[in-house]
């Protein structure tokens, strides 16, 4: 049940602003109402949800300046890291592994699966956190990737940003196979910032779908994107 929720908010198929009532998720999978509390507390804490007493529960809007400040993250370790794999003696040798996950990739996106283009896209970042040899980084960088999963998944349909997404993996390959540590990490932060573009582009076409910081939580549900039926 948790698992379902998790990913139906980040997919987008349960779309931020949405109410999410207890009683219909309990339908939905058999259960009582106290597993259920359960799961949404877990969720709240993640930020994933929010409850409000005497209001109900709703699927948590996206926030700018939390969404930039993720970003902000990423670029700092993951550019922390790719300045260290450039650096080693067998950057060549890493670049061929990493050059394996870009096919995949690649293989994805001619296929128009976008389901299996945000898992390669996540399994090249993971890849790149393993070559580090600190593979508890990846809590700190998984944990920002979720604060933008919702942003990709809803613009994930436009294949130029995939594409666009894999041409800046493959120049950060290229950059490590060169040895250039600071040139993958300038591509890196090109391609972060991308994400930061897109979610500004997206608050814009999807206004209901944001909070400002200030803003007060949402009374009724925004507009369906393909709901998941409880």
């Amino acid at each position: 049940m948790y698992a379902w929720l998790r990913q139906g908010i980040l997919d987008v198929t349960l779309v931020p602003g949405a109410v999410l009532p207890e009683s219909d998720v309990a339908m939905r999978f058999g259960t009582s109402r106290t597993p259920v509390r359960e799961a949404l507390l877990r969720l709240a804490e993640e930020g994933l949800i929010e409850i409000r007493p005497q209001r109900g529960t709703y699927v948590s809007r996206m926030r700018l300046d939390r969404l930039e400040e993720a970003l902000f993250v990423r670029a700092a370790v993951e550019g922390a890291i790719l300045r260290e794999l450039a650096a080693r003696h067998d950057h060549v040798a890493l670049a061929d592994a990493l050059g394996r996950a870009v096919a995949a990739h690649a293989a994805a996106v001619e296929r128009g699966d976008t389901a299996a283009t945000l898992e390669a896209d996540a399994a090249f970042h993971h890849a790149l956190v393993d070559a580090s040899g600190r593979p508890g980084l990846w809590d700190v960088i998984g944990k920002a990737r979720d604060m933008h999963h919702r942003v990709r998944a809803l613009a994930a349909p436009e294949s130029l940003n995939a594409r666009t997404a894999l041409a800046d993996h493959r120049g950060i390959v290229r950059a490590i196979r060169a040895g250039s540590g600071e040139l993958a990490a300038k591509r890196l932060a090109v391609h972060v910032g991308r994400n930061r573009d897109i979610a500004r582009a997206l608050a814009g076409q999807h206004p209901d779908y944001f909070d400002a910081p200030s803003a007060l939580p949402p009374t009724a549900a925004a507009r369906p994107r393909q709901r998941r039926s409880m």
